[in-house]
């Protein structure tokens, strides 16, 4: 009985979720747009040695100056694993998960190492200076620019749950500078 009731709890859900979706450009841009701002943490996957994917917890942050292109920057080490791996293969893969909002994300994008000492001080972050205590300007500190080349997205609680239900997402491309729904 239990059983039945839960099925047809589930059932009802997955029809709700079905028939009220929104899998449109301008819902799946706002979505990303607030994920970007609310998740504090991102993994970045890049490519390691003898072909093994290397992946790292990061605190990405969005460029406020144009949200929409959905350029991420973090801080890091002049000499770090994967400043190295990007000097070497500069694709990587950010995922971001929030339970919250039940929203995954994965972005795919080309990542540049700015050593600029303007750049290197428009992106510091004041908590930096616990790995960084020498501050912006220092040689040992870098900035680390994505820009997303394509992004999957799946959010049960904005309903973009493309079929088969949730089980792939939506992927959105950038051709010249314009996001499109592949």
């Amino acid at each position: 009985m239990r059983e039945q009731l839960t099925n047809a709890l589930l059932s009802r859900y997955k029809c709700y979720k079905q028939n009220h979706h929104d899998e449109s450009l301008q819902n799946c841009m706002h979505v990303i747009e607030t994920m970007l701002k609310k998740t504090k943490y991102a993994s970045l996957s890049s490519h390691g040695e003898n072909g093994w994917c290397s992946s790292r917890l990061i605190q990405p942050f969005l460029d406020n100056n144009n949200p929409s292109t959905f350029s991420l920057w973090f801080g890091t080490g002049t000499h770090s694993r994967k400043t190295e791996e990007i000097w070497n293969n500069s694709k990587v893969t950010l995922s971001f998960n929030n339970t919250r909002e039940d929203t995954n994300l994965v972005i795919y994008g080309e990542a540049v190492i700015e050593i600029n000492p303007d750049i290197k001080r428009k992106y510091w972050k004041s908590f930096l200076q616990l790995f960084f205590p020498n501050g912006p300007l220092a040689d040992d500190y870098a900035v680390i620019r994505i820009e997303p080349k394509r992004i999957e997205i799946i959010s049960f609680k904005k309903n973009i749950i493309p079929e088969p239900f949730g089980l792939k997402a939506i992927v959105l491309l950038n051709k010249q500078g314009q996001w499109q729904i592949s």
